[in-house]
């Protein structure tokens, strides 16, 4: 059997420290590639044109500057943090006494002023439209890739420590620390995570995920379809071996 290439897409290191060391382990002698986007692919100013044109643009760089053949590829895995996006204009509220310009709470979001609220309507609007986008596709580059998109809700950190406005300088500190006293898989810890049936096979799991993250203040609880990709990845290898 040829070995694969998973592309694993993340907005930044500390997604790369939760996830990478398990992916190795499950998925060998296959490769796990992270590339670390530094920041909001959604909200990017380094994205041209359309959002999907855009991410396959980054692929199609990644896969050039690594050498990689089209064929070596097996899957894109995109993983995003959703912000609360989905959440109604009215759950923007505003506290003028807030040190903060923005703060993620269970339900709403909070802002300082009248120009952070209208900035983050707009940030909501501009962000759920490219990840409905996204969400809704299943390859990117003419079809050459294939590709999935998965989410934690409100961040990684809200998931793994219940901490919606992480400290960014400690993140990848106490990700090490955290995957280092785990006694468990990681996918079954973010199974705990999932707010849907799973009893159900992957497309439809995968499917309704992103239609229960939308619904009401979802978007900023404390929810992951992550462990999804575990099955994606799995299911593409089988065929591969056909």
């Amino acid at each position: 059997m040829t070995k694969k290439i998973v592309v694993v897409i993340v907005e930044g290191p500390s997604d790369e420290a939760l996830l990478m060391q398990r992916l190795k382990e499950i998925f060998y002698p296959n490769q796990i590639r992270f590339r670390i986007f530094g920041g909001d692919i959604f909200n990017s100013d380094k994205i041209r044109g359309s959002i999907k044109n855009g991410i396959g643009d980054l692929v199609k760089s990644f896969v050039r500057k690594s050498k990689l053949k089209e064929k070596d590829i097996l899957t894109v895995i995109h993983i995003c943090d959703t912000d609360g996006c989905f959440i109604s204009e009215d759950s923007v509220t505003i506290d003028v006494k807030q040190a903060k310009c923005t703060r993620y709470n269970e339900s709403f979001i909070s802002v300082n002023s009248e120009k952070q609220k209208l900035n983050i309507v707009n940030r909501n609007t501009e962000r759920s439209r490219k990840i409905n986008t996204m969400a809704g596709v299943d390859s990117i580059v003419a079809k050459k890739y294939k590709y999935q998109l998965y989410f934690f809700s409100r961040n990684l950190e809200h998931v793994i420590f219940n901490e919606p406005n992480p400290v960014d300088e400690v993140k990848c500190e106490n990700i090490d620390d955290f995957i280092d006293e785990l006694t468990i898989n990681l996918e079954d810890y973010l199974m705990d995570h999932i707010n849907y049936d799973v009893n159900v096979d992957y497309s439809k799991k995968y499917t309704e995920s992103w239609k229960q993250i939308r619904k009401k203040s979802y978007s900023l609880s404390r929810f992951t379809n992550t462990p999804l990709m575990w099955d994606h990845i799995k299911s593409l290898l089988e065929e591969n071996k056909k």
